[in-house]
């Protein structure tokens, strides 16, 4: 009874801090952090204790016993380097990090996709400067008037006819592109 109200104190003010998802994040990595310790810490003694175990069944003569220490020992050694591995909550943290910051570069750089294909969309369409990525554009032969003055007046003479000249003063309709 007497660790339960520290406890129960602990975890409440944990709660309050950090909301309940977060205290369940909090208690999971110090749990595993502790546990962590905890089994390098065995790991460490069995893997010291072992060789000095096996010295000690050699000096008695027991020759069997001291090979087995010996391998128990080594078989420890590769275990112990592959639990070493286990990350710690700084790591975790980091590696939480790490991942936020490359979602975010790679968000920046599909909207930098996105924003070249719209452009390339544009300059194919004409509705955007191929150089500067400038909307301001007109196309060209949206603006073209449909008849000609000049155009009328120049076959009018060279045909020497009015009529002629009238009917070719009028623009053809080209297609605009």
């Amino acid at each position: 009874m007497g660790l339960a109200v520290p406890l129960l104190g602990f975890i409440l003010f944990t709660v309050a801090s950090y909301g309940l998802k977060g205290t369940a994040e909090y208690f999971a990595i110090l749990i595993g952090g502790l546990l962590g310790a905890a089994f390098r810490l065995a790991l460490a003694l069995a893997l010291f204790a072992s060789p000095i175990i096996a010295f000690f069944c050699m000096l008695r003569g027991n020759y069997a016993s001291a090979a087995v220490w010996f391998v128990s020992g080594i078989v420890l050694y590769f275990v112990g380097q592959a639990f070493k591995t286990v990350p710690t909550a700084e790591e975790l943290q980091q590696k939480e990090l790490e991942r936020e910051r490359k979602r975010i570069e790679d968000e920046a750089q599909m909207e930098k996709w996105r924003e070249d294909d719209y452009k390339k969309r544009k300059v194919k369409a004409g509705l955007m400067c191929p150089y500067c990525y400038s909307e301001n554009v007109i196309q060209l032969g949206t603006t073209r008037k449909p008849y000609s003055v000049g155009r009328a007046l120049v076959f009018g003479m060279l045909s020497g006819s009015a009529a002629l000249g009238a009917l070719c003063g009028f623009k053809t309709l080209a297609r605009i592109r």
